[in-house]
C-alpha cells in the first residue's frame, strides 16, 4: 500500500484537469473502438483518473483502495472479453473485426456531444459542495455512461456504461459523504455490478450459440 500511495503523491498534481482530460481519453476508447482489448484499457484508465480525482475529496489512503478495486473489476472485463473474443471467433471462423468500426464518425460525433454536456451541466448546474474539476468529471462519466448504454444491447457493452455511470455516482458521493462505510458499500456495489455484467456477458454468448 505505502508504494501505491507515494506514487499517488508524486503524481498529484494530475489530479485536477489532467485527470479529467484523461477520464475524456479512457471515454473515446470505450465509445469509438470496438476490441475487447481496447475496453479493458479504457476502463483500467478511467479507474485510475477517478482514483486521481478521489484524492480531492476523501483520504488518499482510500482511494488507493478504490483504484485497486477498480483494476479488480478491469481484470475481470478483460478476461470476460478474451472469453467472448474467442467464442466470437470460433463461431464466425475469422479474425476479429477492424479496430475502428465503421460506424465511427457516428460514435465520434457522440463522444463531442458527451464533452458538450458535461461542460455545459457543470457550468449551468453546478453540483454542490463538490470541486469544479470533479463536477466536470461527474457530469463527463454520467452522460458518457448513458451513452455507452443505449448503444449496444448486447450485455458485454453495455455493462462498461452501466460502470462507467457507477464510477461518476461513485466519485460524487465520494465528495457529498467522505466516510469509510460509504464508500465501502460503493466499492463493493461496483464490484458486484461487474460480476454480474460478466455473468450476463457469458450467459448471453452462451444462449447466441445455442440458437446458432
Amino acid at each position: 500500500m505505502e508504494p501505491i500511495l507515494e506514487i499517488i503523491q508524486r503524481i498529484s498534481f494530475l489530479a485536477a484537469m489532467p485527470a479529467v482530460a484523461g477520464i475524456g481519453v479512457a471515454l473515446g476508447l470505450l465509445l469509438i473502438l470496438r476490441r475487447w482489448q481496447m475496453h479493458a484499457l479504457g476502463m483500467a484508465l478511467l479507474y485510475f483518473f477517478v482514483a486521481l480525482l478521489h484524492t480531492r475529496v476523501i483520504r488518499p489512503e482510500v482511494a488507493v483502495v478504490k483504484l485497486l478495486i477498480g483494476w479488480m473489476i478491469t481484470l475481470a472485463l478483460y478476461l470476460t472479453g478474451r472469453y467472448l473474443g474467442e467464442r466470437e471467433r470460433e463461431r464466425a471462423a475469422e479474425e476479429e473485426g477492424p479496430l475502428v468500426p465503421r460506424d465511427a464518425p457516428f460514435r465520434g460525433l457522440l463522444l463531442i456531444t458527451a464533452y458538450t454536456l458535461a461542460v455545459g451541466g457543470s457550468i449551468h448546474y453546478p453540483l454542490p459542495l463538490v470541486p469544479g474539476d470533479v463536477d466536470l468529471a461527474c457530469y463527463l462519466l454520467g452522460v458518457g455512461g448513458l451513452m455507452l448504454m443505449g448503444l449496444s444491447e448486447e450485455p458485454f457493452r453495455a455493462g462498461l456504461g452501466i460502470l462507467t455511470f457507477l464510477a461518476g455516482f461513485d466519485l460524487l458521493f465520494g465528495a457529498l459523504e467522505p466516510s469509510l462505510v460509504v464508500a465501502g458499500l460503493l466499492g463493493a456495489t461496483n464490484f458486484l455490478t461487474a460480476l454480474a455484467v460478466t455473468y450476463l456477458a457469458v450467459t448471453h454468448a452462451s444462449k447466441h450459440e445455442v440458437k446458432g
